[in-house]
């Protein structure tokens, strides 16, 4: 990765478009807002250390702040769909979501945080939201975050949006619980378990981890709308990544779906596990 000349510019206009004083951004980072200046005006750079909570207050990847190219700048597959006025995934939220708050619904009122991996058009972490939980969104796709934006608004709901893509995005803070629903499917075969270890190391102790990935299966077809870029999981797969956590629910299923506006079928895997140790 070749580190340009334009990092300070760059830190600029990302703290303006975030409303941020350098002073304020100061706070948020622990550095004094000399150090914010010095940056900009591209006297010093950043401490290496400190790259992934920067990148996090900006709402960008590390290798866009640092060089200007992200793969953040590939279009999400799902883009035409998400421009139309209508809902793709619909509002209501998944059966997986309500299994989560039905186990966490005696602690949901503790400020827990949630990481939505993927979440599409927001159904999940709006409704997460309104269970009481702090919603970090994560979301590539900018008709998708946009329309996360509206969908949060009009139900009265508080969601911070992170439009960035999972694959570059750096946890930075512990969850209580990390959180997908047919988006890891997009993790590339030879970074995938480097992230569910990542998702396992920023889980709370208690906190879970909550996933639903689409299952490869011999009599079940490839569906009409699947992409060059995702990748089948195996039965098992899950389980194995939280062999040593307690797993709370893992089942697998075939559903029915209509995406693309043909019928047509998945089997899915979806899984439910409590960090018990670090």
């Amino acid at each position: 990765m070749t580190i340009d000349n334009k990092i300070g510019q760059r830190i600029t206009l990302l703290r303006k478009e975030k409303g941020y004083t350098q002073e304020q951004m100061s706070v948020l980072l622990n550095v004094t807002p000399q150090a914010i200046s010095k940056w900009e005006n591209n006297n010093a750079l950043p401490d290496t250390a400190l790259l992934p909570l920067l990148a996090k207050v900006l709402d960008v990847s590390i290798d866009k702040l640092l060089t200007g190219n992200s793969t953040i700048e590939t279009p999400s597959p799902y883009d035409s769909e998400y421009t139309k006025e209508e809902y793709y995934w619909g509002l209501k939220h998944s059966e997986l979501a309500e299994r989560v708050v039905e186990i966490m619904q005696d602690e949901v009122q503790q400020d827990k945080l949630l990481l939505d991996i993927g979440s599409g058009e927001g159904r999940d972490s709006v409704y997460f939201s309104k269970c009481g939980f702090n919603v970090d969104s994560l979301e590539i796709s900018v008709p998708g975050v946009e329309k996360i934006k509206q969908y949060s608004q009009s139900a009265g709901c508080s969601v911070n949006i992170i439009h960035a893509n999972m694959i570059g995005y750096e946890l930075t803070t512990l969850y209580d619980v990390i959180y997908s629903i047919g988006s890891l499917q997009f993790l590339p075969l030879d970074q995938r378990q480097n992230h569910f270890e990542k998702y396992k190391r920023h889980t709370c102790i208690g906190g879970l981890n909550a996933h639903l990935v689409f299952v490869e299966k011999p009599f079940i077809k490839v569906a009409p709308d699947w992409e060059k870029n995702e990748f089948f999981y195996m039965s098992g797969d899950l389980a194995r990544y939280y062999h040593d956590w307690e797993i709370l629910q893992c089942e697998e299923q075939i559903i029915d779906c209509n995406s693309a506006n043909i019928f047509h079928q998945h089997a899915v895997n979806y899984i439910i596990a409590r960090k018990i140790n670090s």
